[in-house]
């Protein structure tokens, strides 16, 4: 994506600042104040009350029910689910539910500025007349909607597909960026996994160094604190197992500096990297 005038102009600002050099942000562009303005036009007026729930994955029905949202980049999921509701027939809570759902993930949809292929997973109703009356709640609560919508009914998994114009960028995409520690994904790699893949991988190093008939290696394998915790504390007699059959000597260092997920094999004699797995 190109970079606009007022972005170039800041970030030379900064380069001077890094410097020590006085450095004076010039004035936008008429062309930069567009694209401000063009940026700022994505977010319709809210209130903080309005943003804060379109930050919401978790959105608490009024029956005791809940939806969550999932905004992905092939689609945005919704799964609806009776949480604490109670009703004397079970049929019946699971349609009240689900009418209450379909009528929240309208103005949602609204609220969020979400467009593309939307995926709702209904709580399942074995009535047809349950099905099509939910069906009917929904389309009439997307009359409201100003963007093009496109909705089938509820398929035999219980899940009804639609589709809705994106006319800009989505509330969320505008106001928030992939978190740049677990790449986006919302969770990273157990202690566990961790532990198993730096065993794997100075068995790989030692082999290699066998095949290769060199010297016998010392090795210090270098992790973050928490890795070498767990390894420390629950896999320490399989590591001195390791070290045994391998007939390698393995020294651990933690450095609090490397992502959670990283971790380098270094030749504890030359200090030489033999691998690493720093992102």
């Amino acid at each position: 994506m190109a970079k606009s005038p007022a972005t170039k102009s800041v970030k030379k600002a900064l380069k001077k600042a890094r410097k020590g050099k006085a450095a004076k942000v010039k004035p936008a562009s008429k062309r930069a104040k567009a694209d401000a303005k063009a940026a700022a036009g994505a977010l319709p007026q809210m209130t903080n009350a309005q943003i804060e729930e379109a930050f919401r994955r978790k959105i608490v029905l009024k029956s005791g029910g809940y939806i969550v949202f999932d905004e992905t980049e092939a689609l945005i999921a919704v799964d609806v689910n009776t949480g604490r509701h109670k009703a004397r027939s079970h049929e019946d809570a699971i349609l009240e539910v689900n009418l209450e759902a379909v009528e929240e993930v309208a103005r949602q949809m609204r609220l969020r500025n979400v467009g593309g292929l939307v995926m709702i997973d209904l709580i399942d109703m074995k009535s047809r007349k349950h099905q099509n009356q939910v069906y009917r709640v929904f389309k009439e609560a997307l009359r409201r909607d100003k963007a093009r919508t496109n909705v089938l009914p509820i398929s035999k998994l219980g899940v009804m597909e639609m589709s809705r114009q994106r006319v800009e960028e989505s509330i969320l995409s505008v106001m928030h960026q992939d978190c740049p520690y677990c790449d986006g994904r919302g969770y990273i790699r157990s202690p566990l996994s961790l532990s198993a893949d730096i065993q794997r991988h100075i068995a790989a190093v030692v082999r290699r160094n066998r095949a290769e008939k060199k010297p016998e290696l010392r090795l210090q394998i270098v992790v973050h604190a928490s890795v070498l915790e767990r390894l420390r504390e629950q896999d320490e007699q399989v590591l001195v197992d390791l070290q045994s059959k391998l007939g390698a000597h393995l020294a651990f260092r933690p450095d609090p500096s490397k992502h959670h997920e990283g971790f380098s094999i270094h030749n504890a004699d030359t200090g030489e990297v033999i691998y690493s797995s720093d992102r």
